[in-house]
């Protein structure tokens, strides 16, 4: 191999470096925008007046206007229809989201179809990753208070989403397809999702006394609570370019000059 043709190797190695690293962390800063540009929607979404069960939009996927919405919905929980999102962790615990049909009342376009809710966090059995820990849900007409989502929580899973076996509810899913339940459920489900963001009441507005089980637990994250770990990453990229960079001016170029003015 020749001098030259060896110099143009390193150099063509050194650009694409160089590129590939700082197209990476520009990616990590757009992640950090659209993150903040998320939480400032849901800021400024929060001080609007909150949906009711007429106010919902069942024939389609959430709109875009509402998502993010307040809700205060009056309806009963299927508790037949449960299922445990798995490897969803809080605090460093690992655990399950708590996903429950609830049937609407009253008028309004959902009120033919169910509704799902991701209704809390309730940590895995050590023991039996099987096992699923009890949790209270309430009978009778309740008042739920949340925001929509655009869709449900999603983690990756290899293959297709099949339930552990288990002889009743809940079952312990990795995600849900909504296309899906409705085979499942035995009636429409409407596409929009609610987060629930505190216990349900009842018609009357009084909240459900503790029973055996346990709380869930509703200290969902932020959109941009994690922006600062793509800032961190972003950085460490543009350092990785920038030291890259300084390799080659200094190997390439400075070093060979300075022998050769010796």
């Amino acid at each position: 191999m020749t001098l030259r043709l060896r110099q143009a190797l390193v150099l063509v190695a050194a650009v694409l470096a160089v590129w590939l690293t700082v197209s990476l962390g520009r990616w990590q800063l757009h992640r950090a925008e659209e993150k903040l540009a998320r939480q400032a929607a849901v800021a400024e979404r929060d001080a609007l007046p909150a949906l009711d069960n007429a106010a919902l939009h069942c024939e389609a996927q959430a709109d875009a206007p509402l998502v993010n919405r307040r809700v205060v919905l009056n309806g009963q929980w299927l508790p037949q229809h449960t299922w445990l999102l798995d490897n969803r962790a809080m605090d460093g615990r690992a655990g399950f989201y708590v996903i429950t049909a609830m049937q609407l009342k009253g008028p309004g376009p959902c009120a033919a179809q169910v509704l799902l809710v991701q209704r809390g966090w309730v940590p895995r059995n050590a023991q039996d990753r099987a096992q699923a820990p009890p949790f209270l849900t309430p009978a009778g007409p309740v008042q739920l208070v949340g925001r929509l989502l655009p869709e449900l929580s999603r983690s990756y899973s290899l293959g297709a989403d099949l339930a552990l076996p288990s002889a009743s509810s809940p079952r312990i899913v990795q995600n849900i397809d909504i296309a899906a339940l409705p085979a499942l459920v035995g009636r429409a489900v409407a596409p929009t999702v609610v987060l629930q963001l505190l216990p349900e009441a009842s018609q009357a507005g009084q909240t459900f006394p503790d029973a055996s089980g346990f709380p869930l637990r509703r200290d969902w994250p932020a959109p941009a609570s994690d922006v600062g770990k793509h800032h961190a990453y972003a950085v460490q990229w543009f350092a990785l370019a920038a030291l890259i960079t300084g390799l080659y001016v200094w190997f390439q170029l400075l070093s060979p000059l300075r022998r050769r003015t010796r």
